[in-house]
């Protein structure tokens, strides 16, 4: 008799799990390959108006390498500007998504948050356009100081935000040395 309320519960709760299931697969959509609205705002923000697609077979394309671990998408404009969506850990891991766009020297043309997911009041403060700023024009390592720069590559860090502005550092380091292996022609 004890066990007859265990077989139902486990029953129950096998049927739940199998509903959940079917209602997922009948309702999931992968946005791995398309650019959602969000995304868009963004490449228009960062880049201008134009066409832009997501570069799913990067060697197919005619670039050196295939799309690494670290680069969510290629992004490509038909004007031939390109950004790469990355996430990266700041003081959440995978607390920034970022849309960082390369001129065509290899150096960063800019940077936009498409999400984060970092502490609001400190982390959130990295989003703010004249942090963000500060990386424009790095073509080499970026690196976060608590000081005034002093050499080129090095970006103050916002106040109260260390991680998430290493964070974004890290991603920018990640555009610029995978822009430099794609192998793109200036």
């Amino acid at each position: 008799m004890t066990a007859k309320p265990a077989i139902v519960l486990s029953c129950v709760t096998t049927i739940i799990s199998a509903l959940l299931i079917v209602a997922h697969n009948l309702t999931y959509v992968d946005t791995s390959g398309i650019i959602t609205e969000k995304l868009m705002q963004k490449c228009v923000s960062l880049m201008g108006e134009g066409e832009y697609s997501i570069v799913s077979d990067w060697k197919q394309s005619g670039y050196a390498i295939d799309r690494p671990d670290s680069v969510s998408k290629l992004i490509l404009k038909d004007d031939g500007t390109l950004a790469f969506e990355i996430v990266a850990n700041g003081y959440n891991k995978g607390g920034l998504d970022l849309l960082i766009a390369m001129n065509s020297d290899g150096s960063v043309a800019g940077i936009e948050v498409v999400s984060m997911t970092e502490t609001p009041g400190l982390g959130t403060n990295v989003n703010d356009p004249d942090f963000l700023a500060r990386f424009a024009g790095i073509s080499d390592s970026a690196v976060i100081v608590k000081k005034t720069p002093t050499v080129s590559g090095e970006v103050e860090a916002v106040t109260g935000a260390t991680y998430s502005s290493k964070g974004v550092a890290a991603a920018v380091n990640t555009a610029v040395s995978v822009y430099a292996e794609l192998g793109v022609s200036v």
